[in-house]
Formats: C-alpha cells, structure tokens, sequence
C-alpha cells in the first residue's frame, strides 16, 4: 500500500472535501469579489465598494482617512461652486491607518487613476489613530501592499495578506452575532448596500451619521490618542506623500475637528505631542500644506454626533470651512477643465 492511500485511508473523503472546500474560500478571498460581496457587512467590503467606484469613476479630488473623514466631509460641498464640474470622492475608511491608505493609493497608481487625466489632487485627513498601528477590522488582509510588507519586515501582515482566512479569521468569528449572521445571509443571495448608502449615493461620505460608529472604535481612538505613533506608520504616510507627488498629484493634510481636545500635531505645550509634532514639522519641510478649521473653542456640541465624529450638520459647516482653503491653495483644480 503506498504513503499516499494509507494517508488518504486515514483521513477519507471528508477530510479531503474538507480541505478542498477551504482551499476554495481561500482562493475567493484573494478576489475583489467577496469583500463587494458583503460590502453591507464588513468594514473591509465597504471600502472595496469605494475603491471600485473610485477606479471607475475617477474623481479630480480624492479625500483619504479614517472615520473622521468618511462621516466628516461632503465632496459636493466641497466642490461646489467650482468654475469646472470638477468630481471629488470621499475615500474615508473608519478604522484604516497609514498603512492602509498606502496600499489603496500604490493600487491605484497601478491601475493609472493617478495623475493629468486622474486624480490630480489628494486631502489626507490626519489624526493620531492614523499613525497608530491598530487594525482590528482586517483591513491589511486585504489593502496592504506586499512589497511594502516586505520591506517593514512585517511577517505577521505579509502571513495574513498571503493566508486571508487565517489573517482575517477574527472577523470571520463576527458572524457568531445573530445580526451579522443575518446579514451575511442576506448579502449571499442580494445586493445589499452598506448602512448609510453606496459608494455612488453620497461620493462616499457616509451620509445620516448617528449611531453608525462601532462603539468599540470610538473607545480605542479616545483611549489610545496620546499613545506614540508607530514608526512604520510615518514612513507610510510620507511614502504616500511621495508616491501621489510622483505622479504629479497634489497633497495636502487636513487635521479634523474634535469636540473637546486639539490633536497632538497642534499642541505643542503637551509632553505626548513631541513625535506628532515631529510628522507636521517634516510635512511644512517637504512643502505639504496643513489645514485646520476652527479651534476647540469654537466648535459647536450640536455638530458632533461624539466627541470625535462630525453629524452630518457638523459635515456641511466644517465642509465649507474646508472648501474655502482648498479654493486658496489649488485654485487650478477648481477651474482647471472650465478654462476660466
């Protein structure tokens, strides 16, 4: 009897129908498909639901960030007014780092969206939790880019890019919850578009902000916020500057309002600043403009849905604010394709 009967007389049929059937989960999680798929489910789908939009509906401006992005700026707002139908798109991705933001501007730099006949101008929207390492919603499963894995030394991401059922097994288990459980059901047989709208509906801001942010991220973005940032995460955010500048793209950081505090990269008399400090300080050498709107004292409660997250009032004032300095440092993007 050969090595490879007695093996299969071991283990029978099942075991092998098994193994085949994870193979094949495997194979579809390597695919646009099943993130598109449960869009309405998981994070890590919406932002695939964006991202496909993005890539065919290529907009003039493009917003990165995390959830004070994606719930805090209209691109319509933003561009309204503008001489030319210049497009915009908010790519917020809640819980995204800068990592991630690395791996979706490298893909579309792939795919030729970026440049002249692109996307020729980028509003990164900075917070602390951006240079933080944390990614519980799976995101570098399936937007980090390998080389750049390689070249951190990231063998637990590069482990869980390359074996995603592995690597985004923690989420998986999420379907334990009868709710998501429901969902995912329903997304099998159905479009099902995310809470808040699809990538078209809004241009990606998740309009109707309410009780839409994950409680679990609210708390670790408050409790985390004076932690340093991750040293991998700086190189990433100016690789992404330097990557879009490559092309001919123009960068610029917002820094999102929160309710109570000012972020670390405007508070210097704070001792946990210094290295936030050090990220803007290098910004102004390398000639990307920094923008804020208003200062602590100003903003309205009525216009933060938490202490860190716009409502869709706060979006539409804070836009405006925004939109009057973007007109004053990239005044070509609003009339570049109307000739005036």
């Amino acid at each position: 009897m050969s090595r490879f009967t007695r093996v299969f007389h071991l283990f029978g049929w099942g075991s092998v129908i098994g193994l085949l059937l994870l193979a094949l989960v495997e194979i579809w999680l390597h695919s646009d498909d099943f993130l598109y798929r449960y869009r309405s489910v998981f994070a890590t789908g919406r932002a695939m639901d964006k991202l496909q939009y993005v890539s065919s509906h290529t907009p003039a401006l493009l917003v990165l960030g995390n959830s004070r992005i994606d719930n805090g700026f209209i691109p319509q707002v933003l561009l309204e007014g503008s001489v030319a139908d210049v497009s915009g798109f908010n790519m917020g991705m809640p819980g995204a780092n800068a990592g991630i933001l690395y791996g979706v501007v490298k893909r579309l730099a792939n795919e030729g969206n970026l440049g002249a006949k692109g996307i020729r101008a980028v509003l990164i929207g900075l917070d602390e939790h951006l240079l933080q390492a944390e990614d519980s919603l799976g995101y570098g499963v399936f937007y980090s880019d390998p080389a750049w894995l390689w070249q951190t030394r990231d063998w637990r991401g590069m482990l869980a890019n390359s074996i995603r059922l592995w690597g985004f097994s923690a989420n998986l288990k999420q379907l334990r919850e009868p709710a998501k459980a429901l969902g995912f059901y329903q997304a099998s047989f159905a479009a099902m578009e995310p809470v808040g709208g699809g990538a078209a509906m809004h241009l990606g801001y998740r309009a109707g902000f309410g009780g839409l942010q994950d409680a679990g991220q609210v708390r670790r973005q408050q409790e985390s916020f004076d932690e340093p940032p991750d040293v991998n995460q700086i190189k990433a955010l100016f690789a992404t500057v330097a990557l879009l500048q490559r092309y001919g793209v123009e960068v610029a950081v917002v820094y999102p309002p929160l309710l109570n505090r000012e972020l670390l990269y405007l508070t210097p008399q704070l001792p946990a600043a210094r290295l936030y400090l050090a990220v803007a300080e290098r910004l102004t050498a390398e000639g990307v403009p920094q923008l804020t709107l208003e200062t602590a004292a100003q903003r309205n409660p009525e216009m933060f849905v938490n202490s860190g997250h716009l409502n869709d009032l706060g979006a539409h004032y804070h836009s405006r604010l925004l939109a009057r300095q973007l007109r004053a440092i990239w005044p070509t993007l609003y009339a570049q394709e109307g000739g005036a």
